[in-house]
């Protein structure tokens, strides 16, 4: 059962959160899949020096070590699962741009080892009684709630000095990012370790962010992303049932019941987590009451996913959560209304955003 909405006035703890902005380095802000639009955010930020130097010596490694995939050499590295893979990725780029209109540009035509770990790590944090993510400012792509490093160890620094300013933080590992069509994306060898339905659906969530991406719109961002992943993935498979075997097709489709019923899980400990931090108990008891319900959800995640290492224990796993999935249903209705299918809907959000009527089209959708 889907937890019912519940509109409020924002708390002082939301203004004040909501008014928060960082420059990169300033001290004042996953399975998750957590594949985010980090590239620009790493690039192109105007402040923070040591941040910007960073994080370009890392997309500088990808640039200067990645390899064609005709490379024979390569080829020859991977196993017959790697190959049988690899030949669908021509196929994947073609269907979509093709079908689902998207850009893939000159992407997903060289390949990059990760050495068995995450491309990159991001920090997403939020104020500890409002579900409110922290936000980074940056030229071009306005306001992110999240952060991204190539070096773990920075990722877990800046989450350290977020908990000491009194802010919930948490390092995510990121499967994949996309340079938003301003460098040519590498196929990486975490994406290759996917399954077949996995993949396909990570690399159409990563080419919609080269075709489409709106500024200071996160959830908005991620959640068409995720839309157009999971559709055109559908979509795919219907073309094409030869690229992925019946059982692997079976597990794919009860791992997406799986992720559906989590999404369920965690909106309905953002309800109680709303009306807790609305409530008028003292910030000690609520911070008690906030603990149980964390403490709760978690088992019921465990016993959901069949995980004894998962656990939720502060907001920013929530928000995490939220930045994907809090505009799903609105897209799925928006699609519905256009036509029914994706590409439709690509075109509908597209000429909205250039006649500057996004806002006007996502709120009437949302009554």
């Amino acid at each position: 059962m889907k937890p019912r909405k519940t509109y409020w006035h924002a708390t002082s703890a939301e203004v004040e959160a909501r008014s928060i902005s960082s420059c990169p380095g300033l001290r004042r802000l996953g399975r998750v899949l957590l594949s985010a639009s980090l590239a620009l955010v790493l690039l192109l930020s105007g402040c923070g020096g040591s941040y910007l130097f960073q994080q370009g010596l890392g997309q500088l490694d990808i640039s200067l070590n990645r390899v064609e995939l005709d490379n024979t050499n390569l080829l020859d590295s991977f196993d017959a699962s790697q190959r049988g893979k690899l030949s669908w990725i021509p196929l994947i780029i073609q269907f979509a741009e093709n079908e689902l209109g998207l850009e893939p540009g000159d992407s997903y035509t060289s390949y990059f080892d990760t050495q068995g770990g995450p491309v990159s790590y991001t920090v997403v944090a939020s104020h500890p009684l409002a579900l409110v993510p922290y936000q980074w400012c940056f030229p071009l792509v306005g306001c992110v709630p999240y952060k991204g490093f190539f070096n773990l160890e920075d990722a877990r620094e800046t989450a350290l000095d977020l908990r000491g300013d009194g802010w919930d933080a948490e390092v995510f590992p990121v499967q994949a990012y996309s340079t938003l069509g301003w460098f040519s994306d590498p196929l990486l060898s975490s994406m290759l370790s996917l399954s077949m339905p996995e993949m396909v659906e990570l690399l159409l969530h990563e080419i919609t962010h080269r075709t489409l991406f709106i500024p200071s719109r996160g959830q908005l961002n991620e959640g068409f992303a995720t839309h157009m992943g999971r559709e055109g993935a559908r979509l795919f498979f219907l073309a094409h049932p030869e690229a992925a075997d019946k059982e692997e097709l079976k597990k794919y489709r009860q791992e997406r019941q799986l992720d559906s019923q989590y999404k369920e899980l965690i909106s309905r400990l953002k309800t109680d987590l709303e009306m807790l931090y609305r409530g008028a108990a003292s910030r000690e008891n609520k911070l008690a009451r906030k603990k149980e319900l964390f403490a709760s959800a978690t088992r019921a995640a465990r016993e959901l996913l069949q995980a004894d290492t998962i656990t939720l224990a502060s907001n920013a796993r929530v928000v995490a959560s939220e930045t994907y999935t809090a505009q799903l249903a609105l897209l799925e209705r928006l699609q519905e209304k256009t036509g029914g299918h994706p590409r439709k809907l690509l075109e509908v959000l597209r000429e909205a955003r250039d006649n500057g009527k996004l806002n006007e089209l996502l709120a009437a959708e949302a009554q």
